[in-house]
């Protein structure tokens, strides 16, 4: 996988802007490099790509120049990877819900959401009562994790859900807040 990514980078955009340390240091046989095949990276046999290549003279075009010599040169590889996921379906590009989300909090009708603490389920004989009851509780989770979580599900888990007997149904409304209050005050 690196391997291709490091490849395309380096045919696109890399090679006209690439200058490479000494060929002596970083040369590998042909031989070892197909049968490695992990670590290297062939060169292209076009006379156009060999002549922007700065500063390599004693290379031949059957040699492979190293992966890690690709890798610095691209910044598109160097940048670490984070999850900002918002799953998509493979044949039509809809969004899909993250099922993490949907298992692990509850959407409130407000569009707040709550989740559980971690850790409520283990090693109980050696937390104290008050910690049990703590743990025993839901928090609301902050406005930047509800907005995050909001792109993590579809607008199937957004509306409002009516369950038997849900305990959460005296949090679905927002009735000490002066702006989202529905009943007037008496």
């Amino acid at each position: 996988m690196l391997r291709n990514v490091a490849v395309s980078a380096f045919r696109r955009s890399v090679l006209p802007r690439v200058v490479f340390r000494a060929a002596t240091t970083n040369t590998i046989p042909a031989g070892a490099a197909l049968t490695r095949g992990f670590s290297t990276i062939l060169r292209n046999n076009e006379p156009a790509l060999r002549s922007v290549i700065v500063g390599i003279q004693s290379i031949k075009s059957s040699q492979s120049l190293g992966l890690l010599d690709a890798v610095q040169a691209c910044p598109q590889l160097q940048i670490q990877p984070c999850r900002t996921v918002i799953k998509f379906s493979m044949r039509k590009g809809k969004r899909k819900s993250v099922k993490a989300v949907v298992k692990r909090f509850k959407r409130l009708d407000w569009g707040g959401w709550i989740r559980t603490l971690s850790g409520r389920h283990k090693k109980l004989w050696r937390k104290r009562a008050n910690r049990k009851r703590r743990l025993r509780q839901h928090v609301l989770v902050n406005a930047t994790q509800a907005t995050l979580l909001d792109k993590m599900v579809t607008k199937y888990w957004k509306r409002p859900r009516h369950y038997i007997n849900d305990p959460y149904t005296p949090y679905h409304t927002r009735e000490e807040f002066v702006y989202t209050r529905r009943r007037a005050l008496k």
